[in-house]
């Protein structure tokens, strides 16, 4: 069974890029050790597309899991116990993915609300774990 499979990310979908982007920390050294002892959910959702990516660390290893987003309550935090959130377009997730906004570009969208965010902090965890795929 191929890894795309195990995480239930089909192809060609939102998942499927985020498993393509932070799956390789799998083999990554420095982020086993750092993320060693740590486990979190990570839920992002693009509001323009039909799959939403839940992202899992638990002790140094990473798993995304795809997740139909029609249905806004089967996304709710109780529901799969995400510890940080972030919603905004496909269009963004891409730009903020290439690295073409800084933070203060992301904080002026989120206060726009362009972008939304609960527990920031988790969500920060993100480009932590982007710096250690260079």
């Amino acid at each position: 069974m191929s890894e795309k499979m195990l995480n239930n990310v089909k192809e060609g979908t939102f998942p499927e890029a985020i498993l393509n982007t932070y799956g390789p920390l799998n083999n990554n050294e420095k982020f086993k050790e750092k993320y060693a002892d740590k486990s979190f959910k990570i839920l992002l959702n693009p509001k323009d597309g039909k799959f939403a990516a839940l992202i899992t660390i638990n002790n140094g290893t990473v798993s995304i899991k795809g997740l139909d987003n029609q249905d806004k309550k089967k996304l709710d935090q109780k529901e799969i116990g995400w510890d940080g959130y972030m919603q905004t377009t496909l269009a963004l997730f891409d730009e903020i993915g290439k690295g073409n906004l800084s933070q203060s570009d992301i904080v002026k969208k989120v206060v726009a609300r362009k972008i939304k965010m609960k527990n920031v902090k988790f969500v920060a965890k993100l480009s932590e774990m982007g710096a250690l795929l260079n």
